[in-house]
């Protein structure tokens, strides 16, 4: 009889401890799941915010260069208006003078023609209005007035393939990239293709300037211009590739995911 109730003890306390292992088995499996759902909450939070952060700096940054490129159109235009205005009227009251003010005419109708250019590639309504490709063209006519270096840019027509908003980050690239040419790379040509047929965007940017190495620039303090290239172009969904070494120009690459031929 003795034998029987330390039996019954012994299981007793053997389910006993199996069931505080299957409870203690359960609550750990439940909190980890509640745990994972959590962090995947919170990830997604942090993933929203991101979005949300880098959505209202682009929006941000549009509203000051469309007020920029206001001003600039109104108000500098304007007094340029008025500049011109006042030399034709010395030229009437003093035609004698009239040879002196030629050089001052064309300086100021060349200023005019830039601002203008300036004024429309910071107009983000403009871009989206006309397209990127023709955007992008009055860039080139600005750059090649600079007489800084000879671009190569063949007559490109159709569309880009791409959204609103893509094709103003990749105007912004474009920009980025054209405006590091002009201040470091001692280039004498800078070649543009495009590749925009059969749904396909490829856009490619080339110097021969002195080059320089991409790991070692974009580890630099100094490489926010080369960063931001490549942060916008992620922002747009697009691949971007940058080949450059010394003395070897510098070769920028941006393609739509998917596209190309994947040189």
């Amino acid at each position: 009889m003795v034998d029987k109730d330390i039996i019954l003890a012994i299981v007793s306390s053997t389910l006993l401890i199996l069931l505080l292992i299957a409870i203690l088995v359960i609550v750990f499996f439940i909190s980890g799941k509640q745990r994972i759902k959590q962090e995947m909450e919170m990830a997604a939070a942090k993933l929203s915010f991101e979005r949300e952060l880098r959505q209202v700096e682009t929006e941000v940054s549009e509203h000051v260069m469309g007020r920029f490129a206001h001003e600039i159109h109104d108000n500098i235009g304007q007094l340029l208006t008025a500049m011109h205005i006042q030399i034709e009227n010395q030229k009437l009251d003093h035609p004698q003078l009239a040879e002196g003010f030629k050089p001052t005419e064309i300086y100021l109708g060349e200023v005019s023609q830039h601002l203008r250019m300036l004024s429309r590639t910071l107009n983000n309504d403009y871009i989206g209005h006309i397209g990127l490709l023709i955007a992008m063209q009055t860039e080139v006519d600005r750059l090649r007035a600079l007489k800084r270096f000879r671009v190569h840019w063949p007559p490109v027509e159709g569309k880009s393939n791409l959204d609103k908003n893509q094709e103003l980050m990749v105007f912004r690239i474009f920009q980025e990239i054209t405006q590091n040419v002009l201040r470091h790379s001692a280039a004498k040509n800078l070649y543009i293709e495009t590749n925009n047929a059969n749904e396909q965007f490829e856009l490619t940017i080339r110097d021969d300037g002195c080059g320089f190495v991409p790991e070692q620039v974009q580890a630099s303090q100094k490489a926010s211009g080369l960063r931001n290239i490549v942060k916008r172009a992620q922002l747009a969904g697009l691949e971007c590739s940058i080949s450059s070494s010394p003395g070897k120009g510098c070769e920028f690459k941006l393609k739509k995911p998917g596209t190309g031929n994947g040189s």
